[in-house]
């Protein structure tokens, strides 16, 4: 469903002609320094630039966006982006960078700051070789499709047909770019499910993985009749929750279009996708390399037109 819409809580940026590699390091302390004050944001910075990047990374996030079925997709993403715009401006008083580069550096300093956190381990760096010059939107009337989000309730072909669509993603990249929902929780404030994916969530590791296919699993309407919000809760701990988008990585679910599945998960078919979920669960090492990949992919995604990414 196209609408015309005003993106909010946005600056006027630019271009980014390319700094020096000691002014960037001047940008990761900055982003660090938020970081040290409020981790929190750790998933909140990786979940921004996850949804800046659809349709291409620009430092733009129309946070009244809301889908076909009432969804508000970029909800809940307000915090993240009133901090980071913030010391943005401080920012362009002594660095000539982007708001879209300086949010990408900060979501790859937070999965860095969580990476250490899971394994209090320097060496284990993901040293993500980051390319720079991302250009910002301007503050204008912008057509805008918000159908092009994914759509948590969908099953296994919806959720590929999502990754490849709009990221050009295979099948595996998509497996692990979806274990990026080892860090935070989903707040009934903003997407109106509830719950964090695994117990640690602040930790970048395979966590997830692991609890996908060891746990057992019960979907359950957190909301309403008429408002529902089917997921799934872990058996015996109830705060622990997966979405279909989740679920359907391991068996073939055919949620209805309120998201509810009707057929048992012991009784469901594997999907496509098992032997990833599997290879992701038993070794973190390689979860994190498929992730490293797909999320500098991702991350380097541009809308129609840019310019190419250049490294400093």
């Amino acid at each position: 469903m196209l609408r015309i819409i005003v993106p909010v809580l946005l600056l006027i940026g630019t271009a980014s002609a390319l700094f020096t590699a000691s002014e960037l390091e001047v940008v990761k302390r900055l982003c660090n320094n938020i970081l040290d004050r409020k981790p929190v944001l750790i998933a909140g910075f990786v979940r921004l630039i996850f949804h800046d990047c659809v349709g291409g990374c620009d430092g733009c996030v129309d946070l009244n966006l809301e889908n076909w079925n009432g969804d508000r997709p970029n909800a809940g993403l307000a915090t993240s982006i009133s901090v980071l715009n913030g010391k943005y401006v401080e920012l362009q008083q002594t660095v000539n960078i982007s708001r879209a580069d300086f949010w990408a550096t900060c979501s790859v300093e937070a999965l860095e700051r969580a990476r250490f956190l899971a394994t209090n381990d320097m060496s284990k760096s993901l040293n993500i070789s980051m390319l720079y010059g991302r250009a910002d939107c301007i503050l204008e009337l912008t057509t805008t499709n918000a159908d092009r989000f994914p759509n948590p309730r969908a099953g296994l072909a919806e959720t590929l047909a999502w990754c490849n669509n709009t990221f050009n993603f295979n099948s595996t990249w998509c497996v692990a770019i979806l274990g990026a929902h080892t860090l935070g929780q989903a707040r009934p404030s903003a997407s109106g499910f509830r719950g964090p994916w695994v117990a640690d969530a602040r930790h970048l590791d395979n966590a997830y993985f692991q609890d996908l296919r060891d746990k057992r699993w019960l979907q359950v309407n957190r909301k309403t009749v008429a408002d529902p919000r089917w997921q799934f809760q872990a058996r015996g701990q109830s705060m622990f929750m997966m979405l279909n988008a989740d679920m359907c990585l391991l068996r073939d679910i055919q949620p209805d279009s309120a998201g509810r599945v009707v057929d048992p998960l012991d009784a469901t078919p594997e999907s496509s996708t098992k032997d990833d979920v599997d290879t992701f669960a038993d070794n973190n090492e390689e979860w994190i390399r498929v992730f490293k990949a797909a999320f500098k992919s991702m991350i380097e995604t541009l809308p129609d037109g840019a310019a190419p990414l250049q490294s400093i």
